[in-house]
């Protein structure tokens, strides 16, 4: 069996969860934007129809907020999970190498 390599961007994953963090806040912060987008026409009627707009949506961002905190966890645990691996397979092979040493002390550990 030809060997694979398993290559992940930790720091491009770590990018990820802190952009999805953000959608998270936007869309938990969207019915505060709204009124405030709201208050701002200086049209009671067109603000009205902002804040009607803005409101209808709540059931379906609330269920698109749950979709993305679940996707942040998925990654976060993704994220989690390799970095202990790498450096639980780290230090197997630094403790295997001092083993090595200390058991062949006139050869050279690769």
């Amino acid at each position: 069996m030809a060997g694979h390599d398993l290559v992940l961007d930790l720091q491009l994953l770590g990018q990820l969860r802190d952009d999805l963090d953000a959608v998270i806040r936007e869309f938990e912060d969207a019915d505060d934007f709204s009124d405030d987008v709201a208050d701002a026409t200086g049209h009671d009627d067109l603000g009205d129809h902002v804040r009607d707009f803005a409101h209808k949506w709540n059931d379906k961002r609330k269920k698109m907020t749950e979709n993305v905190k679940t996707l942040r966890s998925y990654i976060e645990s993704v994220t989690d999970g390799f970095t202990k691996v790498d450096a639980e397979l780290a230090k197997a092979l630094e403790d295997g190498a001092a083993d090595t040493a200390k058991n062949h002390p006139g050869s050279v550990a690769k």
